[in-house]
């Protein structure tokens, strides 16, 4: 069978994790190309990736506009700076492949909204990498909720404490017009979207308080959310605290459930009793499903959708935050 071509566009930490979990798990897929600037990040890239495979040579450019011309992909996996993903996702349709963009996957509504509308007319899948909805744990809880066994939602919560600013100060993910945002939108990019999943609620409303801590952009942070239902929210952010800590909790009429913004934990409540042994359901990982997805053999359960709803409410926090009042998100 032929291998489903791959390009990476952006060869740092996080495009190796994709890459060794192709290189490993995806056996269908071939990392055939790299468009990365730093050549510094280029060469760790292939010394790590293909350190079992040594004679891999895919091809590598500095410019990822010159891969998507001279290098024939199926699907293009996009790593980089957030203000850069619109355009770049949009020049790898129009070079009729399908995209995995990392989060956020656009930083503007408007970003997104063109977005979609260019992968409808192209025929072609915009997938986003938040690793949630590809978790068995993701995936429980959505049916859990489907079925009715945790009632209505009445009350989220979510939280995301790390050290961010340690990590990553001085970045380009500390510089407003690259990042889009701060902490909100970096790390709490994960937190928002499990809200959003898992509930299957929308927000209507939030009122956001930030702290920049002499940063560029948001460093701490609370919001209040209002949902569809009229379920209520919390969500905190720390990019300075001590150690990492995270978590989402769902509240309903009938059951509750704990878990990991990303997955991988997961605790559910029927009534006061806690379901032992939950049947999770057999899930593909996030790089296997592209593969299946540029197959035409499954869909993404992080469609450009996702990315859409993230940047309409991100638009309301920063906005709630700037003007110090509440705003409204823009409903689908």
């Amino acid at each position: 069978m032929t291998k489903v071509r791959i390009g990476i566009i952006g060869c740092g930490g996080m495009a190796r994790h994709h890459g060794h979990m192709f290189t490993k798990y995806a056996p269908e897929a071939e990392i055939v190309a790299l468009a990365e600037p730093n050549e510094t990040n280029l060469a760790r890239f292939i010394k790590e990736v293909f350190a079992n495979d040594p004679e891999a040579e895919p091809a590598t450019f500095g410019d990822y506009r010159a891969m998507l011309e001279q290098v024939e992909l199926d699907g293009v996996l996009i790593v980089s700076p957030h203000n850069q993903h619109y355009q770049q996702a949009i020049d790898v349709l129009d070079a009729g492949a399908h995209v995995l963009v990392e989060k956020p996957m656009v930083i503007r509504t408007e970003d997104a909204l063109g977005l979609i509308k260019h992968a409808e007319q192209r025929g072609k899948v915009v997938s986003v990498a938040f690793p949630g909805p590809f978790t068995t744990e993701f995936q429980y809880v959505r049916q859990a909720r489907e079925q009715g066994l945790l009632g209505e939602i009445s009350l989220l919560s979510g939280h995301c404490c790390q050290q961010w600013i340690q990590n990553v100060g001085g970045s380009w993910r500390t510089d407003p017009v690259q990042s889009g945002g701060g902490n909100l939108y970096d790390s709490g990019a994960h937190m928002f979207n499990a809200m959003l999943y898992l509930s299957g609620l929308a927000v209507t409303e939030v009122y956001t308080m930030v702290n920049n801590k002499d940063q560029q952009v948001d460093i701490e942070a609370a919001v209040s959310l209002r949902f569809s239902n009229g379920a209520l929210g919390t969500a905190t952010v720390s990019g300075d605290a001590t150690f990492f800590e995270q978590g989402i909790y769902l509240q309903g009429t009938k059951g509750t459930v704990k878990t990991s913004i990303y997955g991988g934990s997961l605790e559910h409540y029927d009534g006061g009793q806690r379901v032992k042994y939950p049947r999770v359901p057999e899930v593909s990982l996030l790089q296997q499903n592209f593969v299946d997805v540029i197959r035409g053999r499954a869909d993404t359960p992080s469609p450009a959708l996702l990315g859409l709803r993230q940047a309409r409410l991100m638009d309301a926090i920063y906005e709630s935050a700037r003007t110090n009042k509440p705003v409204a998100v823009i409903p689908d």
